[in-house]
């Protein structure tokens, strides 16, 4: 009897010991997998987050990429820029070299004709207006220098004819629109003078006799030319 309850009570104790086994086995398994779902949805929140931040990353670095190359286009552009403007520049210098050159040249071959510093008139032109007995004189005066001077002073005229039969001369006051005696003139090198004047009906004009002083110079430089209106032939200096 006594046999009997022991071993009882053995068997009794084994089924606790292995449904004790059984139950903490079972609390693991369903502790891991409940572990597992845990570690699985926060490895899928994470991915979710990493790939919004790869998606502004890729963002990012579209508009960076933009940015370079919209600036490499400016860079493109003022090199560019750069580049035609020095070329201006570099046919500028030399356009005015070679337009320095020609005057120099011009100058020596007018100082050769006339002598260096030498003012004089280099043409005279008669125009006729609309109105019957009207003109416009037109004096070019030439300075030929060898330096950048300014020629200053005043210019006349005086027209030699005859009234009738008889000689007579006209001064500029005499026929000038405006009874003007005089013209100032300020020239480096050439400088064209126009005259408006009005002759009297009984006058037949034959030479006109210019005049021209520089600065406070009491005594004139005087030239000569025939009176020959544009279009009938132009007369030669006296």
């Amino acid at each position: 009897m006594s046999e009997k309850s022991e071993f009882d009570g053995l068997r009794l104790r084994i089924a606790l010991v292995v449904l004790a086994a059984l139950a903490l086995g079972y609390g693991g398994f369903e502790l891991g997998r409940s572990s597992a779902g845990y570690f699985v949805v926060n490895s899928m929140i994470e991915r979710l987050e990493l790939q919004k931040r790869i998606q502004a990353l890729d963002e990012e670095n579209r508009t960076l990429r933009h940015r370079a190359s919209v600036a490499e286009v400016g860079q493109r552009v003022d090199r560019q820029s750069q580049t035609d403007t020095q070329r201006m520049i570099g046919e500028l210098q030399a356009e005015t070299a070679r337009q320095k050159q020609e005057l120099q040249f011009y100058r020596g071959l007018v100082a050769r004709q006339f002598g260096a510093g030498t003012l004089r008139v280099q043409e005279l032109r008669i125009r006729p207006e609309d109105e019957e007995r009207r003109y416009r004189v037109l004096i070019t005066l030439v300075q030929a220098a060898t330096r950048d001077t300014i020629a200053n002073g005043t210019v006349t005229f005086s027209i030699e004819g005859r009234a009738g039969k008889a000689p007579q001369t006209l001064a500029l006051a005499d026929v000038e629109i405006d009874k003007r005696r005089q013209f100032p003139f300020s020239l480096r090198f050439f400088q064209q003078i126009e005259v408006p004047i009005e002759l009297p009906l009984d006058f037949r004009p034959e030479r006109l006799h210019v005049e021209y002083r520089l600065g406070r110079n009491p005594e004139p430089s005087r030239q000569t030319f025939n009176w020959r209106v544009e279009g009938e032939g132009e007369g030669p200096a006296l």
